[in-house]
């Protein structure tokens, strides 16, 4: 009863929403994460945009709520380090630009976005 109890806390803690709009980049989206856990890390599973801020950056690149972010920048999401994402994201600065394919509704979508001043 407590290795259950314990798992299912840390799961709760590990489903986290982020936002992303850090340093001196702002984007304009906030996504929502879980998180695969091994033995000895916790890895990226999805990463689901949740809300897009009216007129950001974001939304003039035509990311959507309900977008399953796939790759960052080149780099794979899922199976990559939270942390990673986290540090990824909170060195966009303004002019900075941010190239991410999201899965919508089953299909690909390129999306390119300029980081505004935040």
């Amino acid at each position: 009863m407590k290795v259950l109890f314990k798992s299912l806390l840390v799961t709760v803690l590990l489903a986290i929403s982020m936002s992303v709009a850090a340093g001196k980049g702002h984007l304009g989206f906030t996504v929502h994460y879980t998180l695969k856990r091994s033995a000895f890390d916790a890895k990226l599973d999805r990463v689901v945009v949740t809300k897009v801020k009216e007129k950001s950056p974001a939304m003039r690149a035509g990311l959507m709520p309900g977008d399953v972010i796939e790759l960052l920048n080149g780099s794979v999401v899922a199976g990559a380090s939270a942390r990673k994402l986290d540090k990824e994201m909170n060195s966009v600065r303004a002019g900075d630009t941010v190239k991410m394919t999201v899965v919508r509704s089953g299909k690909k979508v390129a999306i390119s976005m300029v980081a505004g001043e935040t």
